[in-house]
């Protein structure tokens, strides 16, 4: 941790930082942020309500096809992650992501992260509407849905917006709008890879204009293959390598006699007949978990969507806007395993010789390695949206849009590599005839063997004791919208512009867990859970222009406001209403001030607040009280009924520059404070490693009672264990647990040169998180987290040199992580700062056909070493990917 005076010497480094760089070398990148919050185009634009007026004080970020390109990438959610100010804390497709309760993204979804503030803080829209969230057991929003083949641009509004947008707008709002107005159509092929995996994707588009309609349709196919543990040295969990320790599994096979806390590893072989003499104390085996599963899923997804736009007459258009996203994903897992209780009625039971007392069972340390024959996690996601509406032209510019939409995400996650508790216990005593270990018509089980590599065991016994639990979820939401905006007056500085609106959500979510492992015999059980809630909202927007070019004065040469105000009112715990003010002031041609400042909220999703979904887990438990550094104990998590919405105020100003002496160059410094409490979150399983914070989550040295209504709850997904071995439970279901402030700056730099060699254009986009402090639980003090580990790291900057001439063009891109302190190992070390290197390069042809090559971390980087847990690497700051080639072919026609 930094001192405090550490803290306050980086913020005046940072600051001044900021401002030195309006004097840095002309750098810049084609992601600027908007510096102009002038008239535009009369199109909708993100971050408010008023079409024509982009929003006024917010810094907003655009993204177009062009930008796209350029980048290489081709998901929605890398492009927008290419940003700086987007981290990949939290939810991502890696299963190693498990910093803000990531570990929940059980299908594998990318949800964008504004600033680090967390993914449900972030809010997506497609064409300025909500989609349904993905997720069994998580509430997402997966920017992936929309193939990038229709994507006609991506807006960021990195400000608080739920004075326009309702919940989750308080980092901010990011908006895919999608291609409209296109004639033709284009197909696209591409084929990339890199050290051990690969990807294909093809997509297809038609587009037609005609006066006074339109329509648009596109198709695109996405697939990847998994990314094995196995093919990066860094993901073993023997850190030996990397300066840690030997972190592999002692569950094995064969695995290791427990007696006490004394281990004696097994020999090579069946298991049957192992002579005492031959079981003697030395180096355990070890299983590495992480070498065997996969990093990455192989993950396969196909998209449509289809727009369609007609004029019925001057004045009245209907639309309709849709899309449909099927997701499939598969990933290997490390196979089942436990530390297995074996008394002595097993026929295999043996003891070392000489220990004595004779024990009447021990430990065995087992790994189910060919019993689970493909343990693997899999699933699928069918998601949609379907919008209509009409939008109508009145007298004086007013417009009235008005939709209905439906939004629905369906989905299933099949979750193997775990056992059926009761009949393992049934197999470990050797109870071959108890009926209550053997499923109707079954009159032999059978001994499980735990002392071998498994091969004693029948497969019959094996696919009685591995299990499974299937999740199947569904997340519907029904949108009725109504917004009217035109003007209302005009004064001197140009037309005073009013948007009114009102809005009714009803959104359900529904969930079935098919579960094999807390019934005899395999018997699968059901629990359904289900919750909903309606929200209704009414807001207003005003933008006032005092000063415009009709009426510009010497140091006022522009002077607009704008006022936003919107109530919503949810079934489920009452209303909330949040204001947003905007101010924008030119005192110069070249320079504007802008400035916002506003509340937020997130509503507690409908996952969030479900006391039906709950999990229970036995484990052993970081806790430094202890001897041995762990205490066998309980950790549950799942939903809480009683959560209440989270809150947030922030605050933005910004100083844009636009020399008229250096044409082309463009820079702008963003400040902001963002102070967000009663946020969300999720009582760690090392909860007992701070416990003065998480005392109310924690129960040490339970009663038998309070052990066991845990051990018989449906929800158990561990082997039941004798009550006297749990000695905590940590309560890890989802509270209001505190609150945090964050402070920073962005930079973005743009220069564009027209020479004799060509089009030039230098760009920097740089985020910069001055301070960032937490309090982890009500009435405890801030602490400051920024620049650890599992926590945003203060500097991230993306550089861009781009080249254009007649039908070439290049980019090169260099990416920049600033280093950070490792506080998951004590005592703290630093992490060194990640620099990596991309480019892309395009050739076009005059028949419509252009060839495309591009890298991604060119130079091959490794990430950083970060020993945590039982890996050396941080997936939250790094990609296990490593250097990724493609070439893709697109031909218009």
């Amino acid at each position: 941790m930094r001192t405090s005076e550490q803290a306050r010497d980086a913020r005046l480094r940072h600051a001044a930082t900021a401002v030195l760089a309006l004097s840095a070398p002309p750098f810049s990148i084609a992601l600027a942020q908007s510096a102009d919050s002038g008239a535009v185009e009369q199109v909708v634009v993100t971050g408010t309500s008023i079409r024509g007026v982009a929003a006024v004080g917010s810094p907003t970020i655009d993204m177009n096809r062009e930008d796209m390109a350029a980048t290489g990438l081709t998901t929605a959610g890398d492009l927008a992650r290419s940003l700086p100010q987007v981290l990949t804390l939290g939810a991502d497709e890696s299963r190693l992501g498990g910093a803000q309760d990531g570990a929940a993204n059980t299908t594998r979804t990318s949800a964008i992260n504004l600033r680090g503030i967390g993914n449900e803080a972030t809010l997506l829209l497609v064409n300025g509407r909500r989609i349904a969230p993905s997720g069994v057991i998580k509430a997402l929003y997966d920017p992936n849905q929309i193939p990038v083949a229709a994507i006609e641009r991506m807006e960021l509004v990195v400000d608080g917006a739920s004075a326009v947008y309702g919940s989750d707008a308080v980092a901010g709002v990011v908006n895919i709008i999608t291609r409209k107005d296109f004639s033709g159509a284009e197909t696209m092929a591409r084929h990339g890879g890199g050290d051990g995996i690969d990807q294909n994707i093809f997509s297809q588009t038609f587009g037609r204009t005609w006066d006074g309609g339109s329509l648009f349709f596109a198709y695109e196919h996405n697939e990847r293959s998994a990314l094995s543990g196995a093919d990066r040295d860094y993901a073993t969990q023997d850190r030996r390598a990397r300066g840690g320790s030997d972190a592999r599994s002692n569950l094995a096979a064969p695995g290791n006699i427990l007696i006490g806390t004394t281990r004696y590893p097994l020999p090579p072989g069946s298991g049957v007949g192992i002579p005492p003499a031959s079981l003697v104390v030395g180096p355990a085996n070890r299983f590495d978990e992480t070498s065997f599963a996969e990093i990455l899923p192989d993950q396969e997804r196909d998209s449509v969507l289809f727009n369609a736009y007609q004029n019925i007459n001057e004045s009245l258009e209907l639309y309709y806007e849709g899309f449909f996203t099927r997701h499939d994903f598969s990933e290997r897992v490390a196979p089942a395993s436990g530390s297995l209780r074996v008394p002595n009625t097993n026929p295999f039971f043996v003891v070392p010789a000489g220990v004595t007392p004779a024990p009447t069972a021990v430990t065995a340390e087992y790994r189910f390695l060919r019993e689970d024959v493909d343990p693997r996690l899999y699933g699928q996601e069918d998601s949609q949206q379907h919008v209509v509406g009409m939008r109508f032209d009145l007298a004086n510019d007013w417009q009235i849009d008005g939709y209905l939409a439906y939004n629905d995400d369906s989905g299933y996650q099949i979750r193997g590599a775990i056992t059926n508790s009761q009949t393992l216990t049934c197999a470990l005593a050797g109870v071959a005839t108890d009926p209550t270990c053997a499923p109707a018509g079954v009159s032999f089980v059978g001994a499980l063997n735990p002392f071998g590599d498994g091969s004693a065991n029948s497969a019959e016994l094996a696919s009685l004791i591995i299990a499974h639990r299937d999740t199947y979820a569904d997340h519907i939401g029904k949108d009725l919208g109504f917004k009217a905006d035109g003007s209302v007056a005009d004064i001197s500085g140009g037309a005073v512009q009013l948007a009114v609106g009102a809005e009714y959500y009803d959104t359900s979510f529904e969930q079935d867990l098919w579960a094999t492992n807390i019934t005899p015999n395999n018997t699968p059980s059901l629990k359904h859970v289900e919750n909903d809630r309606q929200v209704s909202s009414a807001y207003a927007e005003l933008f006032v222009p005092l000063v415009g070019t009709a009426n510009a004065k010497r140091a006022v040469k522009r002077l607009e406001l704008s006022v936003a105000a919107r109530y919503d009112d949810y079934s489920t715990f009452g209303g909330t209403t949040n204001p947003k003010y905007g101010v924008v002031y030119a005192p110069t041609d070249s320079i504007s001030l802008r400035a916002s400042y506003g509340t937020s909220f997130r509503a507690p999703s409908l996952v969030d607040t479900n006391d039906k979904i709950h999990n229970i887990f036995i484990q052993n438990l970081a806790d430094p009280t202890s001897a041995t550094g762990t205490t066998r104990g309980i950790f549950h998590n799942g939903g809480r009924s009683t959560l209440e919405p989270e809150e947030a105020t922030t605050w933005t100003t910004s100083f844009d520059w636009r020399p008229e002496f250096l044409s082309g160059f463009t820079t702008s410094v963003t400040y902001y404070e963002v102070d967000y409490t009663d946020r969300i979150d999720v009582v760690p399983n090392t909860a007992l490693t701070a416990e003065a914070v998480y005392a109310p989550y924690i129960i040490r040295n339970p009663t038998v009672e309070q052990v066991n209504a845990f051990m018989t709850d449906p929800d158990l997904q561990s082997p039941v264990e004798p009550a006297a071995n749990i000695r905590a439970i940590v309560d890890g279901r989802r509270a209001n647990l505190g609150q945090f402030e964050q402070t920073g700056v962005d930079l973005g730099v743009s220069y564009s040169l027209d020479s004799s060699s060509g089009n030039w254009f230098f760009g920097l986009n740089a985020a910069i998180i001055q301070s960032l402090e937490r309090s982890l639980a009500p009435g405890l003090p801030s602490i400051d987290v920024l620049d650890t580990f599992g926590n945003p790291v203060d500097d991230r900057a993306r550089f861009q040199l781009g080249w254009r001439r007649n039908a070439w063009t290049v980019n090169a891109f260099v990416n920049y992580v600033g280093g950070y302190t490792n506080t998951a190992i004590t005592p703290n070390v630093p992490v060194d700062s990640l620099e990596t290197v991309d480019a892309s390069l395009d050739y076009a042809f005059d028949n419509g056909l252009s060839v495309s090559l591009s890298g991604q971390n060119l130079l091959d980087e490794d990430p950083p070493i970060v020993l945590n847990g039982t890996v050396s690497w941080d997936s939250q700051n790094a990609s296990a990917i490593g250097r990724f080639l493609a070439v893709g072919i697109t031909k218009s026609w």
